[in-house]
């Protein structure tokens, strides 16, 4: 069994719940209470639990999602974090990865069940909380919304965050924001607005931005996900009975009443997209939308802006997903060399048939060749293609597999070096940790004499020492995971050419084009000759 201990205190000092001491104190009761094989130390000094912004504590993290070790000691939970969400959020984590969590001075035990009772309530306060806060959140986004004020945020196309001063009740001077238009970019935003009801189609208003160099404001080309973005915005939208009974029949919080919709200002959506750190933004139903009318004029009638939303709504639903075809093998592995965007399949059919199928361009095809006039390829051509260089390598054991031998040999050679360093550098922090703890005892002696600052001036030099080390032992061991991985994905490589080549015609299209991806980096057309990258040869 192998258990993690974490020690954290705000200031180095030698006395009561030192660094080492809470180390000393972990190790003890673990090998009182478990049969612990290895422990894991992972030290914060000079850092507050106020937050989780801490270099071993996210180290910690990291090994926990790991899963490095089965068991999590700490002198006092409030070593772990001085806030109940972080705290209950680190439990949560330990839980989901069957991780035992200890605090000794608490007797917080996970390994029992009274342990796992106070895990339960720990949650269930914690969860209160949460809710709490969320309740509150939603509460001031509710007065803020009646406002109609901007509070914030990446202004959207056609208008600037402008000040205005007011007075509050106590006649005290406040500044808020409001959204002040910007003539030019207004008049783009209706030119999209009037084209994307005429094309009704969001590939081909995207031809035309491309094939008139019209660009953002950021002077990107528009994509179709930017021009989505300002059709399904409701800012533009002015603000009418239409919209108002709209928004109603959605079931969204309309924050305003009736008589403020004056058929002049323009809408404001709070509460309209949920998002989670390290992830994509979600867009929220819009029965969970906060609906008011802004301090800024709208410019699209409310009913182009809805004919618009059922226009979208309809086309997203027949919309296909890309490279889920039966046609197409490498739909997500293949692009063009020229400018570097992917190359989607296009279909030749007769009577409803598919008689030939091709690879275009996919810039190529939405800008009308105005950006990028590659000529297209034909599918069956390069599937077949690729199909047979696949089966040769599966075959072919002096190109292949030497070069898989090769780079086994040579993570081999790195992981016997990597070893060899580590285990030097353990001694040499070993060495140092005896010195600390000799210091230490030597420091509990002198405690009121002169001697005892330049003892402490020798403990933090050698403290010093010992973080660098384990900085230098953390990084050996990440190259070492990175280096095992590696040697995974060549054995994966390996056996995916094995298995493509025997059962290809068993597969279904779905399972050969997995396979594919497990095998090939990319592969690029350039206009004449198609090009595959294997990731053992890059």
């Amino acid at each position: 069994m192998k258990a993690a201990i974490y020690s954290r205190k705000s200031k180095f000092t030698g006395k009561g719940e030192s660094i080492q001491n809470q180390i000393e104190l972990c190790k003890e009761y673990a090998q009182k209470h478990f049969n612990i094989d290895e422990f894991l130390v992972y030290e914060d000094e000079g850092f507050s639990g106020g937050n989780v912004d801490r270099p071993e504590f996210q180290r910690l993290i990291k090994d926990v999602k790991k899963k490095k070790f089965n068991i999590l000691i700490c002198y006092r939970l409030d070593r772990i974090s001085r806030n109940i969400s972080d705290f209950s959020s680190t439990m949560e984590l330990l839980e989901e990865n069957d991780i035992s969590f200890v605090s000794i001075k608490e007797q917080f035990d996970t390994s029992t069940p009274m342990g796992r009772a106070m895990m339960y309530i720990s949650s269930v306060f914690a969860q209160l909380e949460r809710e709490t806060i969320a309740e509150r959140i939603r509460d001031n986004m509710y007065q803020l919304a009646r406002s109609g004020r901007w509070l914030g945020g990446k202004t959207p196309t056609g208008y600037k965050s402008e000040a205005i001063i007011y007075h509050d009740e106590n006649l005290v001077k406040r500044k808020a924001y409001k959204l002040a238009p910007i003539s030019k970019e207004l008049e783009l935003v209706k030119k999209i607005y009037n084209k994307y009801l005429e094309f009704q189609s969001l590939t081909k208003l995207e031809s035309w931005t491309l094939e008139n160099g019209i660009t953002t404001k950021n002077r990107n080309n528009f994509d179709k996900s930017a021009l989505k973005l300002i059709l399904t915005n409701p800012v533009y939208c002015i603000a009418d009975d239409i919209i108002y009974e709209y928004f109603q029949n959605l079931n969204a919080d309309v924050a305003a009443p009736l008589f403020d919709f004056d058929n002049k200002h323009g809408l404001m959506v709070f509460n309209k997209h949920n998002q989670k750190k390290k992830t994509k933004v979600v867009r929220k139903d819009e029965s969970e939308w906060i609906i008011a009318v802004g301090k800024h004029e709208g410019i699209i009638a409310s009913r182009d802006w809805i004919k618009v939303q059922n226009i979208l709504n309809k086309n997203s639903s027949k919309a296909p997903r890309a490279g889920t075809g039966k046609y197409g093998l490498v739909t997500r592995l293949l692009r063009c060399n020229n400018c570097g965007s992917k190359m989607r399949v296009s279909y030749k059919t007769v009577n409803g048939e598919v008689k030939n199928y091709y690879y275009r361009c996919l810039l190529k095809e939405r800008s009308r060749k105005s950006k990028c006039d590659i000529p297209n390829v034909n599918g069956k051509v390069v599937d077949d293609l690729i199909v047979n260089e696949i089966k040769k390598l599966a075959f072919d054991e002096n190109k292949l597999y030497k070069e898989l031998a090769r780079k086994k040999d040579n993570i081999k050679h790195l992981t016997k070096s990597h070893e060899s360093e580590k285990n030097r550098l353990q001694k040499e922090l070993k060495k140092y940790e005896e010195s600390i703890n000799n210091l230490t005892m030597q420091l509990a002696k002198n405690a009121n004499s002169t001697a005892s600052k330049y003892i402490i001036q020798q403990i933090e030099a050698l403290d010093n020492k010992i973080t660098d080390i384990k900085k230098k032992i953390n990084n050996m061991d990440e190259v070492q995971e990175s280096t095992l991985l590696e040697q995974m994905n060549l054995e994966l490589v390996e056996s995916s050419i094995r298995k493509f080549a025997t059962d290809f015609e068993n597969l279904t299209i779905d399972e050969q084009k997995k396979i594919l991806e497990q095998i090939i980096d990319s592969i690029t057309w350039d206009g004449e000759k198609i090009e595959i990258n294997i990731f053992c040869q890059k």
